[in-house]
């Protein structure tokens, strides 16, 4: 299924397209705060963030990775990015999102993933859905406790491709 358009009270997400590449390198991609507890290192170039954002459009058909250009509907401003997407080692599916910094602590990441959580029980009827977070960012887990996520058990956490390792936490969201 063709990752579609939702929409939200203050929010668009809507796939991404190959223009989004500078806006997406100066929101978050070159921000190793922003960074810090990805999976993902952060980018010091901008043709890493066009060939990332050019292996996003070749997944927009796929039916196991969903992911959105999160924008504020009143600007339009691309505030960061959410995504659900299978998760081979689990065998399930998993929820990701991370803002630019001046888009934190306004509630988007929640309203966002939300009509993400909506999708994917209506439209693509998954029954659990998974998340993970590192400890020392206990916002992520905030996010996942507002969306109506259990902790199941504490895990380790690579970030930056395995640069960094973190101990993390695992969630599960039955729908």
């Amino acid at each position: 299924m063709k990752t579609p358009i939702l929409e939200t009270d203050r929010l668009i997400l809507r796939p991404f397209c190959l223009e989004d590449a500078q806006e997406v390198f100066e929101c978050w991609e070159s921000d190793p705060d922003v960074a810090k507890y990805m999976f993902w290192s952060s980018h010091n170039d901008i043709n890493k963030t066009i060939s990332w954002v050019k292996k996003e459009l070749r997944k927009i058909d796929s039916d196991d990775w969903y992911r959105w250009a999160i924008l504020s509907k009143e600007t339009r401003e691309l505030l960061g990015t959410g995504l659900i997407y299978l998760e081979e080692e689990y065998g399930k599916f998993e929820i990701g999102y991370n803002l630019g910094k001046k888009a934190w602590g306004f509630g988007y990441t929640t309203e966002a993933m939300q009509e993400v959580i909506k999708f994917a029980k209506e439209e693509l009827g998954i029954k659990e859905i998974m998340g993970r977070h590192a400890k020392e960012n206990p916002a992520s887990g905030k996010v996942m406790v507002k969306l109506g996520f259990t902790y199941i058990k504490d895990i380790p956490y690579e970030c930056s491709r395995g640069k960094n390792l973190y101990a993390g936490k695992e969630y599960i969201l039955k729908l």
